[in-house]
């Protein structure tokens, strides 16, 4: 029988004290603190395709006039981007970050490895979310968002 990712990443949690909360074997919510807000950080293992799904949904919806202007930002957030991408779900005016990796054949995932999808995730939602929110809610172009929200994370580096 094989190990379970998502095992790896519930040590992960207990080791950094995260709060967290597992959903049957197969998926596990851990809470992630960021400068702007908590960002909740899914992981769901599919067993039949050997596939370990990571999501970090972003808190509010998109109100109605905003849609091309996010989704603009979203492809010049996922230029910046080396794994993983952010996408605009239009059924529910969502935005998400996701990252998949295939664990087919028997592939075990490492704990750096985990750590670094972790990394990476909350790297992106660092800059995004503040990017889209400077959108939504400012009514800054794509480009002035993104360059603010990544002149506003520096000064906190």
């Amino acid at each position: 029988m094989r190990a379970n990712p998502i095992e790896t990443f519930v040590r992960i949690a207990t080791a950094e004290n995260y709060a967290y909360e597992c959903i049957g074997e197969n998926e596990v919510h851990v809470s992630l603190t960021g400068l702007w807000c908590d960002h909740d950080l899914s992981l769901s293992w599919n067993t039949a395709d050997e596939q370990l799904s990571l999501f970090i949904l972003f808190d509010g919806k998109v109100p109605g006039g905003r849609t091309d202007s996010i989704c603009r930002l979203l492809s010049l957030l996922n230029e910046q981007l080396s794994a993983g991408h952010f996408d605009f779900w239009q059924r529910n005016s969502t935005l998400v970050y996701r990252h998949a990796v295939s664990l087919r054949g028997g592939a075990k995932i490492g704990i750096d490895q985990a750590l670094d999808l972790m990394s990476q995730a909350l790297d992106a939602a660092e800059r995004g979310y503040p990017a889209a929110q400077y959108v939504i809610w400012a009514g800054k172009t794509p480009e002035d968002a993104l360059a603010e929200a990544l002149v506003d994370i520096a000064s906190h580096g």
